[in-house]
């Protein structure tokens, strides 16, 4: 019995050899370029340049075509469309024996998209999806094929039901924009077809990003041009959301409408990965639940995102503004247009965080200064710094941030205030009244002037002007207020003399 395995074996060998030695003779890698080749040129109508076309047996049948390059059409300036270090065709073992490609893969290695939209919103492949139709019949092919061969075998141009990506890269160029650039792109799409959903799986990487997944199934209508995208997830920083939706028009002027929601995800995840793409400061740490809702809606031209996100009692900490627990909503909305992300953000919310603290430094120096010089003590001074709530509910539209409304409250201090902020280089221009607590205000009550600054529960009411840079703003008396209250001109420059000596850097 052992012999005979023995035999089995070394005989297998030797017929695997010999299929590996007479199967290339039964393939004409000649009429392969001359037929398939330039029937790719045609469909694709682009130059195509290819460096080597061989033929391999090990693992796999497969046809490798090294350092392929296919370049733009005329109207792009012939710039590079499409490279790939190596496409690789698999092929049924059988088929080939008989002289027949029939591909059953399509593995791109290192392949590099170059994708430029037009200010119509078209892309420079749309005159490709724009074709009729890619099927070659048999008596196309044979009226392309070499005249001494009139029985050539057809050889099919539409693509294969497995493709396989790896290591590849997105380049996205659109006029008047940055380019975009996803890299170390993997995909894999299985058993493809126009009659039933098919699986897939897509990841890419970012600048700042780990990687991002993207999974589930598609189902594409021929037909109708519609590609809808069934029981997807989204994963990035092992965050994960559900993701459903459909494209129209995918491969001539896609329009997009797909969600993404999110239900008590982790806050943390959510803001590194909007800080990757430029949307949050990067140095703010925050953690907790929250709620993410998000939607890509319209043509390729005019896109719009729009988010909506809601902090369950989120902890934030923001070394250049302040720490405490994070609660509210917030609402964006950001069309495609062209300009700085800051400029075409639009949005409101209400926001409020309790239990928290001043962390601006210079400004936390500048309140205890004034509160020292009122005479509150040290422990005073420290609660003057921090708040039992701070609120806020504002606009976002034009580059500027318009607080309707903010207020703060502390055992020695109670604000109310409004104005703006830019989003570029963050300046504030706000308007605000500083009322002491009853204790801070018998202390600091001395004198005539005090007495114009009281409110009806004897509380001093100091109205304030806070201008400049959000890391260290200037405080001034607002002095349109003090002449509302009846204070005689000399005081009245007495006290700005006095808060420009104390607020002074």
């Amino acid at each position: 019995m052992l012999k005979k395995a023995v035999w089995i074996a070394v005989g297998s060998m030797f017929l695997l050899l010999l299929a590996i030695l007479i199967a290339p003779h039964f393939v004409d890698l000649g009429y392969f370029k001359r037929t398939y080749l330039p029937l790719i040129e045609e469909s694709l109508n682009r130059r195509l340049d290819v460096g080597e076309v061989r033929l391999r047996l090990v693992p796999t049948p497969s046809i490798q075509l090294s350092q392929l390059k296919i370049f733009d059409n005329a109207p792009f300036g012939d710039h590079m469309f499409f490279s790939a270090e190596q496409v690789r065709l698999r092929l049924k073992f059988l088929s080939l024996l008989r002289g027949q490609f029939d591909i059953t893969e399509l593995i791109l290695d290192r392949p590099a998209f170059n994708l430029v939209k037009q200010l119509d919103g078209t892309f420079n492949y749309t005159d490709i999806a724009n074709k009729k139709s890619s099927t070659v019949t048999r008596r196309d092919v044979r009226k392309k094929s070499d005249v001494s061969k009139p029985e050539a075998p057809a050889v099919p141009v539409l693509l294969p039901k497995n493709i396989t990506v790896k290591a590849g890269q997105i380049n996205f160029f659109t006029r008047g924009q940055n380019p975009v650039k996803l890299d170390g792109i993997d995909l894999t799409l299985r058993d493809f077809s126009s009659d039933a959903p098919f699986p897939f799986r897509a990841s890419f990487s970012y600048p700042g990003l780990n990687t991002v997944t993207l999974e589930g199934h598609l189902n594409y209508h021929e037909e109708k041009s519609f590609l809808e995208l069934k029981n997807n997830r989204l994963k990035a920083y092992d965050v994960t959301f559900p993701v459903e939706g459909q494209i129209a028009n995918p491969f001539t002027s896609p329009r997009l409408n797909l969600s993404l929601r999110g239900t008590n995800v982790e806050a943390k995840s959510i803001f590194q990965v909007l800080s990757a793409f430029g949307f949050a400061p990067p140095d703010t740490e925050i953690s907790g639940p929250m709620d993410l809702f998000m939607s890509l809606i319209g043509p390729s031209q005019s896109l719009i995102t729009q988010g909506h996100g809601i902090f369950k009692n989120v902890k934030v900490s923001d070394k250049r503004a302040l720490k405490g627990n994070l609660s509210g909503e917030v609402s964006i909305r950001l069309p495609s247009t062209s300009g700085p992300v800051s400029r075409r953000l639009q949005g409101e919310g209400k926001l409020a965080v309790r239990d928290g603290q001043l962390t601006n430094v210079d400004l936390v120096k500048k309140v205890e200064r004034v509160t020292g010089m009122i005479g509150l003590t040290k422990t005073e001074q420290r609660q003057a710094t921090s708040f039992k709530t701070m609120e806020t509910d504002f606009i976002l539209r034009g580059g500027y941030a318009e607080f309707s409304r903010l207020y703060l409250l502390n055992p020695q201090l109670e604000v109310n205030g409004s104005g703006t902020m830019t989003l570029d280089e963050p300046t504030l221009d706000l308007a605000v009244s500083t009322a002491l607590s009853p204790q801070a205000s018998a202390r600091a009550g001395h004198g005539r002037a005090s007495t114009f600054f009281k409110d009806k529960h004897g509380r001093i009411v100091v109205p304030l002007k806070i201008n400049g840079p959000v890391e260290n703003p200037s405080v001034n008396l607002n002095t349109e207020k003090l002449v509302e209250t009846g204070l005689p001109q000399n005081a009245e420059k007495g006290f700005s003399s006095f808060f420009k000596r104390l607020f002074r850097r």
